[in-house]
């Protein structure tokens, strides 16, 4: 019997380890295939002249301002108790309304769906991550779920903020903020593939990464083809 159990932990352990791989794949394949090269066309367009990789560098703003937020300042305030939980949503806050702008400023249905689809892939898991963090620094319950219905309500915002810029804003200056918000979420979504999924999922361990791979890998396809068909 516990041989029995051990074997379904294992499996279950597998099914996370796989699911958690396919949604960077989505992620690095959102950010890299839709959303930076709708940047790219967007701020082409608006800047025809500009001789300077501009996407690209929002983009890798994005990505460092998410790595500034949850590891430095993150890192910094885990030694002490009290602000964990307070920092850790503010980062996943962050990251959900830079993707909800992007979304709601979206003019292309491809990259929207794109959107859609990598935001799906990952708040369940953060939501899951916030409330293990509360329960790790003793929160109230009553102030927790305080902090997920405000965690719960940030990717609508952005979508209502983005959707607003993009119905005010005439047409180059809406081309302008379009991709500004396509690079930094662009730039935030590497940064989750890469650090916070793919960097823990490749760690060293004694199990095959054969299954994560083959999953990271769907995930990919899954943009790939959403580009290509959709």
């Amino acid at each position: 019997a516990m041989r029995a159990g051990a074997s379904t932990s294992s499996r279950g352990e597998l099914v996370i380890r796989m699911g958690a791989a396919m949604a960077g794949g989505v992620f690095l394949g959102a950010g890299l295939i839709h959303m930076l090269g709708d940047a790219s066309d967007n701020l082409g367009r608006a800047f025809p002249d500009l001789d300077f990789p501009l996407a690209f560098a929002i983009a890798t703003l994005g990505f460092v301002v998410v790595l500034l937020v949850e590891r430095v300042v993150f890192r910094a305030a885990s030694a002490a108790t009290g602000p964990y939980a307070y920092i850790l949503t503010m980062v996943l806050g962050l990251h959900s309304l830079l993707a909800g702008i992007a979304l709601g400023i979206e003019g292309s249905a491809i990259v929207g769906l794109a959107i859609v689809i990598a935001i799906l892939a990952h708040k369940g898991a953060a939501a899951f991550s916030l409330a293990v963090s509360f329960v790790k620094a003793g929160m109230a319950r009553k102030r927790a779920w305080g902090l997920i219905a405000t965690f719960s309500t940030v990717t609508p915002l952005g979508i209502l903020i983005g959707s607003l810029l993009g119905s005010a804003l005439p047409e180059r200056p809406g081309e302008i903020v379009e991709g500004i918000f396509d690079a930094l979420a662009a730039g935030s979504f590497l940064y989750i593939a890469a650090i916070d999924i793919i960097h823990e999922e490749f760690g060293e361990g004694e199990h095959s990464h054969i299954p994560a791979f083959a999953a990271l890998l769907a995930g990919l396809c899954l943009m790939a083809v959403l580009a290509i068909f959709v």
